[in-house]
């Protein structure tokens, strides 16, 4: 037994430090052995499947993050990231259920309420879904706990806008660069937003202009374009317009100076 203790414990030590490493292919590879063992300590079996979920996740295969999940929730139900684990997946999975993933997101805020991380990716799914009030409230908490955070900044800022309260969207990103003037991330933020707000200004009113008639579909000359006077003239003097040269007949090979004939004697 003490053995198989040894062996375990040295597989999750090494398929920890693969996975810090991002070597997760081999750090897949270790854990499913891990999981297919039996009669393993809750606490190994437990971190086993959260490992598992995790990698999974990372490249994407959410289905079969999920399994382990579930199986992670059965050892730890009152795990404030296991839920939030299980939110991600659900939410990025195309065959997942939105609604299921905002219960769990749910559930991992009531059991820890400052995830930042959490707060904004939940905020956005309520939003998303109807919930405007309950998602405003998660995105303004995240940026709460994490002020100089440009992605919890971001997403309220998106979220605002998604609603129509750009005012709003605009104070929020002023304080947030004034707080952090030279970190580019945020000045990067406030021209993106910049940027959104003149394309719908512009899309405002060419809809405007459709809409009273005024955008017919018709040739239209354009002010640059002028018509050449014939005959063109360049200072005060007629210029010719003779067609091109022909081009010169390709050169014949040299033939070599063939030798005198000698006179016959």
């Amino acid at each position: 037994m003490s053995k198989t203790l040894n062996l375990v414990d040295c597989l999750l030590a090494r398929g920890r430090s693969l996975q810090q490493l991002g070597r997760e292919q081999d750090a897949l590879i270790l854990f499913e052995r891990l999981a297919g063992f039996r009669h393993l300590p809750p606490q190994v079996a437990e971190e086993t499947q959260v490992r598992l979920a995790e990698i999974l996740l990372e490249r994407g295969e959410c289905q079969a993050a999920r399994r382990h999940l579930t199986a992670a929730l059965a050892q730890k139900p009152t795990s404030a990231r296991y839920h939030f684990l299980m939110a991600s997946a659900l939410e990025a999975d195309e065959k997942g259920n939105d609604r299921r993933a905002l219960e769990h997101y749910r559930m991992s805020l009531e059991l820890d309420g400052d995830q930042a991380e959490c707060l904004g990716e939940a905020g956005m799914l309520a939003l998303q879904l109807g919930k405007v009030v309950e998602g405003l409230k998660w995105l303004r908490r995240a940026v709460e706990l994490a002020p100089d955070d440009p992605e919890a900044v971001a997403r309220l800022v998106e979220g605002l806008q998604e609603i129509g309260r750009s005012e709003e969207a605009r104070l929020t990103l002023r304080a947030a660069l004034f707080r952090n003037p030279r970190d580019g991330r945020f000045r990067k933020l406030w021209s993106d937003f910049h940027f959104h707000e003149l394309r719908q200004a512009q899309e405002s009113k060419r809809q405007a202009r459709w809409d009273a008639g005024l955008d017919e579909e018709k040739p239209v000359l354009l002010p640059f374009l002028r018509p050449v006077s014939a005959p063109a003239q360049a200072r005060g003097k007629r210029v010719r317009r003779d067609p091109a040269a022909p081009l010169p007949p390709p050169h014949l090979p040299r033939r070599g100076r063939l030798p005198y004939p000698r006179h016959a004697q």
